[in-house]
């Protein structure tokens, strides 16, 4: 492999859905990329969103010095969580500014929104196997406001997948503030136009990047949930399965 990526995996890939990270892998080698991993905190949103500015910095400085120096060579920087994917591009720069925050700002991407790039310069692996599945995409809302639903113009490229609905709503979770007990009801009230929807279009699974927008609708509705990144890795799998019979 001549070409390399840096991945900010993010706390939700680290800690409660390690198989987000693995499929990112898996398909950036299936596209001819080398994946590499540098040590890295938390982006710091969480505590910007609580008030603690002092350890957002923290960890916000510590993070751009590791991406930047990893990315140095010339590579592109990777995240598969929205809200990380937030912190570093825009959100984090006029907090905390400085060189390696700049260079980190221009040189980062959503992994759906990198792939659908690479797709435009004719350079995406498009051997998608067929998957018999019915999908409803939620867009979180730290993609939404950056314009970026990529994950579903990707996903309506693997055979078999039917999107049959897309959610714009904010699914109530809003990061920490609906795992907070005195939000807890008023989470529940934002959440039910997703969880209505959700149920009523009786689908396979449920597709969100953002994991705990996953945590939030699988709650209300017991419903199957898969990052993108998942669902392009099972069908580049099932893709291989079909030619090896």
């Amino acid at each position: 492999m001549t070409n390399k990526i840096v991945y900010y995996t993010g706390c939700f890939a680290d800690y409660y859905g390690p198989d987000i990270g693995k499929s990112f892998v898996e398909v950036m080698e299936k596209n001819g990329f080398e994946v590499i991993v540098p040590d890295t905190k938390c982006c710091g949103m969480p505590q910007m969103a609580n008030s603690n500015l002092s350890g957002a910095k923290k960890n916000f400085d510590f993070n751009v010095k590791a991406l930047a120096k990893a990315a140095q060579p010339g590579y592109d920087i990777l995240s598969t969580c929205p809200s990380c994917n937030m912190m570093l591009r825009r959100e984090g720069l006029p907090f905390f500014d400085s060189e390696e925050a700049r260079f980190v700002s221009k040189n980062v991407y959503d992994a759906c929104e990198y792939l659908l790039r690479l797709y435009g310069q004719g350079k995406l692996n498009t051997n998608f196997g067929e998957l018999r599945m019915r999908v409803y995409y939620h867009n979180p809302c730290h993609l939404r406001v950056q314009n970026l639903t990529a994950a579903v113009d990707l996903m309506k490229m693997v055979p078999g997948i039917e999107v049959v609905g897309v959610n714009l709503n904010c699914c109530g979770m809003g990061g920490s503030y609906g795992m907070k007990i005195q939000n807890f009801e008023r989470s529940q009230e934002i959440a039910s136009k997703v969880w209505n929807e959700v149920k009523a279009a009786n689908v396979d699974v449920v597709v969100t990047d953002c994991g705990g927008c996953g945590l939030q609708v699988q709650a209300g509705t017991g419903a199957k949930i898969m990052h993108p990144l998942m669902v392009l890795n099972q069908s580049y799998k099932a893709f291989k399965a079909r030619e090896a019979a």
